[in-house]
């Protein structure tokens, strides 16, 4: 009985590690993603953005 448990054990620690694993991916790209919006806000506070009309921010959309 002792085995099955340490061997069901086993199994349950191996899918929180790979679980983890996944998790860090997630936060990792996460973590990116928040950086480059800070940097882009810190851009847009200092004044370096471009203004464009609704038709030219369209066919930028499209390109």
């Amino acid at each position: 009985m002792e085995q099955m448990n340490l061997a069901h054990m086993n199994k349950e620690i191996i899918a929180l590690k790979n679980e983890v694993a996944r998790m860090k991916i997630i936060l990792e790209e996460d973590l990116e993603f928040a950086k480059r919006t800070e940097e882009a806000w810190q851009e847009i506070d200092e004044g370096k953005f471009k203004e464009y009309s609704t038709e030219e921010f369209f066919e930028r959309l499209k390109k």
